[in-house]
């Protein structure tokens, strides 16, 4: 609750467009730590292929709004919908593999989808991306047309999106299907044996966090106005499973609280923006050493000392 009503007073008590731009972008990466949350936190799957999906909403919501003239409010579930079912397709593998080979297979999977993007130049634009991808039609709320040029409230569109994100994310691991995925994370052979359908649940664990990031993808594309594959590499994915492992796998709130932490601090931290790969390699080697269960999993562990 705390954390809503901050979110909504800040273009308030920090105005900066700056500053509103970086927690856009905050937003967006806190949508795809929580995607990414339910494959790594919940069932236990490595993956690097996060940006690749992120990519491809991106891409998918700026081809459909430039080539075909639909609008940000038809190509965004439609870029979800086209996403997921890249998400489907990764999840095969999973069914055979697991572990470093698992993580192998979403790695050769981001590096397909980046060539793809870098190369296709009569369809994705290569390497110079999209440009012109228009913003978001205004809308009508109670009487008030909102026109969403203005980063405010593009920011508070991107606060609905997230805020509509985790409701799903929590509602979908609170039910049995969240308890069968931590199941499978804990001893998938035993799962097995107690009847869960393990092919079936690790397939939609794929789906559910890729079609989050088709969200974040068709979000960042419709602010940004204009897409390179540059965005959307290995260390886009490295730098999204940084954020879940900082914050804590398996919380989703720790996701999320890490995605703020990496996204922010290397924005007002000039020496960290210039370093920042290795400090996130450091941070990595830091949390897994000292605190497994990441910043939130640690803040719960004083509590309960404290206690």
């Amino acid at each position: 609750m705390a954390l809503a009503t901050a979110l909504v007073v800040v273009p308030h008590l920090a105005p900066g467009s700056y500053f509103i731009h970086v927690m856009i972008v905050a937003l967006i990466f806190a949508i795809l730590a929580s995607g990414l949350d339910l494959v790594m936190g919940y069932c236990g799957q490595f993956s690097f292929g996060q940006a690749a999906f992120y990519g491809i909403g991106a891409y998918a919501s700026a081809l459909l709004a430039l080539r075909l003239g639909w609008s940000f409010w038809a190509a965004f579930p439609a870029a979800i919908l086209v996403t997921a079912a890249f998400g489907a397709v990764l999840g095969i593998p999973s069914l055979r593999l697991a572990g470093h080979f698992l993580a192998i297979t979403t790695i050769a999977f981001q590096v397909i989808v980046n060539l793809i993007l870098t190369q296709w130049h009569g369809f994705t634009g290569g390497t110079a991306g999209l440009t012109g991808i228009p913003a978001p039609t205004p809308v009508e709320l109670g009487g008030v047309r909102v026109s969403f040029d203005s980063p405010t409230a593009y920011y508070y569109l991107c606060v609905g999106v997230a805020a509509l994100a985790l409701v799903i994310a929590l509602r979908v691991t609170g039910t049995r299907l969240g308890r069968e995925w931590l199941a499978v994370r804990e001893d998938e052979v035993l799962a097995r044996t107690m009847g869960i359908n393990t092919t079936w649940i690790k397939v939609l664990a794929f789906t559910l966090s890729a079609a989050l990031a088709g969200a974040a993808g068709s979000l960042i594309a419709h602010y940004l106005r204009n897409i390179h594959p540059s965005e959307f590499t290995i260390w886009t994915s490295a730098e999204i499973v940084a954020m879940v492992i900082l914050g804590g796998r398996g919380t989703l709130a720790g996701p999320i609280l890490g995605a703020f932490a990496l996204t922010i601090l290397p924005e007002y931290l000039r020496v960290a923006q210039d370093y920042k790969l290795i400090l996130y390699g450091v941070a990595l080697i830091v949390m897994i050493t000292f605190l497994p269960d990441g910043l939130l999993g640690g803040l719960r562990a004083l509590r309960v000392r404290r206690a």
